[in-house]
């Protein structure tokens, strides 16, 4: 890396998952991180009760919807001999327009980039599905083509899950510029939840599920999966959307509303284990919150976040869509107290690997490396790269 003025980012939009990897990357480095944002907050998720970032140490400037493409331009001549970021690379043509400018004046660059989505069900609804078929078909060929274009000039993509390693290798990309990464959030302030010894076997397994109410968390398959189970189960559901569509009882399966912004790891500390049976995700941050708050996690295979369940032992992982599969790992649990407290010592241990702080040591090292090197940097959050 050379020695920058400043660490660019570019972004749709800048979030709290990562805004503060990129707080604690600006302390680190001391050096100060700008942000050239597309809008200062996205609607999907403000519908979804998400705020504007509460990151206030990173400068955000507005690219204009008019005079944006100069505005763009002027900017990356004016930051030519600093080190790029490019969070949500594809997202749109301005974004992609932002990458070709990156290459024209032949400046640093890594994109940090989730995997994309295989599946035809949406991020934010479960509209539009003749839309999403089509792009879940396109999208591997549009990311070979990108990597064609893109590969040689690149200094390497922050990976967010090893589904995100596999699609970057698959359209071409070396694997020493492949870096596991993942989304980061702080671990809150909170009162401490109830001594996990506390539970014994003849009390109910309290399971939280929170998430969006559409196919792709596959919270249908929680619930089903929960009504299957022999043991004695509570499930409490947070997130926007329709109820409705799943079957409640208001006794055992409760929907709860949603969970006011910030205040998630207080509301799942409160429970014995967080499941996140998503079809597919990205990465999932409230994988994040719960292991922060000190809570084990059941996920899918198809959650990006599963790594962290897996590196630190701090819950398990089953086949997405595999009910009984979820449902036996439900008895187990509420057979095995000890095997739950097993766990919840695994959660802890992810805890303090997975604060920002971790993550900016990680990105700054690599940052700094010499190209032959940047690979041979041990990302803390995955089992042995070379299984990846």
């Amino acid at each position: 890396m050379t020695t920058p003025s400043a660490l660019i980012t570019w972004q749709p939009v800048l979030t709290d998952h990562q805004a503060y990897t990129y707080e604690a990357l600006s302390r680190q480095s001391q050096t100060p991180v700008i942000a050239y944002v597309l809008t200062m907050e996205d609607a999907d998720r403000r519908a979804q009760g998400w705020k504007d970032t509460q990151v206030e140490s990173i400068e955000r400037r507005l690219i204009p919807a008019r005079g944006g493409l100069a505005y763009c331009y002027q900017a990356m001549r004016k930051h030519r001999h600093d080190v790029h970021l490019f969070g949500s690379a594809f997202q749109n043509t301005r974004m992609l327009y932002c990458l070709l400018l990156a290459m024209l004046f032949r400046v640093e660059f890594y994109i940090v980039s989730e995997p994309y989505s295989p599946i035809a069900q949406g991020y934010f609804s479960d509209k539009r599905l003749t839309l999403q078929k089509l792009k879940a078909i396109l999208r591997p060929c549009l990311y070979r083509f990108y990597m064609t274009v893109l590969k040689g000039r690149m200094a390497g993509v922050f990976s967010i899950s090893s589904k995100a390693v596999a699609q970057y290798s698959n359209a071409g990309v070396e694997k020493n510029k492949l870096f596991p990464f993942g989304y980061f959030i702080p671990a809150l302030e909170r009162h401490s939840p109830a001594p996990p010894d506390a539970r014994i076997a003849d009390t109910p397994l309290r399971v939280v599920f929170v998430g969006a109410l559409i196919a792709r968390k596959g919270l249908d398959v929680l619930v089903e999966a929960a009504s299957l189970s022999n043991a004695s189960v509570t499930l409490d559901a947070y997130g926007p959307g329709d109820p409705s569509a799943f079957a409640f009882d208001n006794y055992t399966l409760r929907f709860r509303g949603t969970i006011p912004f910030g205040e998630t790891q207080n509301i799942v500390s409160t429970y014995d284990v967080l499941v996140l049976p998503s079809r597919y995700d990205g990465w999932g941050v409230v994988v994040n919150e719960a292991l922060c708050a000190g809570v084990p996690v059941i996920c899918s295979d198809q959650v990006g976040a599963r790594v962290l369940v897996e590196k630190f032992g701090a819950g398990a992982v089953f086949d997405a869509e595999n009910t009984q599969a979820l449902a036996s790992l439900l008895n187990s649990l509420s057979a095995n107290p000890e095997h739950l407290l097993a766990m919840r010592a695994g959660a802890q241990l992810a805890a303090a690997a997975i604060q920002p702080d971790v993550a900016a040591s990680y990105m700054l090292a690599v940052l700094r490396a010499k190209p032959k090197d940047k690979a041979a940097i041990a990302s803390p959050w995955y089992m042995e790269q070379s299984s990846l």
